[in-house]
């Protein structure tokens, strides 16, 4: 099977962060890997919001936004295209919509004294800039590179310019489930802030911890990446 590998506009951002080329960036320090939305910030509330406004609602009957989303004149399955709409909306207004998950930029700032951090985030890429000058804003300022689909090549790629533990916080079971089964010795770490889609998440394999609440987890990568990790 052919090894999968990140598009060239992922790639680039790699590149311009210094994981690519003649001399790479090296993290001398564990490292995290954060995902964004349901971790930093919210998406699942703001784009039920962006759907209601839209003739839509959202009915979870499962971990996905695709098959849950109807009309509500009509009852019928949205489409695909039609989810991926509200979607990009809600990317296009994401500074006046999605709010910052509670306890995130200071558990992002106690682990930074430890681990380093790296934001990894898929998105349109077009919508980079906005997610970054957003964060900024709110004093969460750490590399961000957008991708789509897999983010195992991505991963792999970041992985190889550290030696000390990696960890993976994320959202999806899917994404969760692909960097266990596709990328080496990579600690795995679940945050869903909305409680609803979390448990219809149910038991992450591989997972050291599911939660929404970041004390938990910034204690939780502590212990794994630095205390019981072979980084200080």
């Amino acid at each position: 099977m052919q090894k999968r590998t990140a598009d060239d506009q992922t790639l680039g951002q790699l590149e311009e962060l210094g994981y690519l080329g003649a001399s790479p960036k090296e993290h001398d320090r564990p490292l995290l890997i954060c995902d964004v939305d349901e971790v930093i910030l919210h998406l699942v509330n703001p784009f039920v919001a962006v759907i209601k406004e839209r003739g839509f609602e959202l009915k979870s009957h499962s971990f996905k936004l695709t098959g849950n989303v109807f009309h509500k004149d009509t009852g019928a399955e949205a489409t695909q295209e039609e989810v991926w709409a509200g979607l990009t909306q809600l990317f296009q207004e994401q500074d006046q919509r999605q709010g910052i998950v509670d306890g995130a930029a200071e558990g992002l700032k106690g682990l930074h004294e430890h681990i380093d951090i790296v934001f990894l985030t898929n998105m349109p890429h077009e919508f980079g800039d906005i997610r970054r000058s957003y964060l900024s804003n709110n004093n969460i300022s750490y590399p961000l590179i957008t991708n789509t689909g897999s983010k195992v090549p991505a991963i792999e790629i970041i992985q190889s310019r550290c030696s000390k533990p990696v960890g993976f916080i994320d959202d999806t079971p899917k994404n969760l489930k692909q960097v266990r089964e596709g990328a080496r010795d990579v600690q795995l770490f679940h945050f869903m802030a909305n409680e609803e889609f979390r448990e219809l998440a149910g038991e992450i394999d591989g997972a050291h911890f599911s939660t929404g609440h970041w004390p938990t987890a910034q204690n939780g990568i502590l212990s794994v990446l630095v205390e019981n990790g072979s980084g200080t």
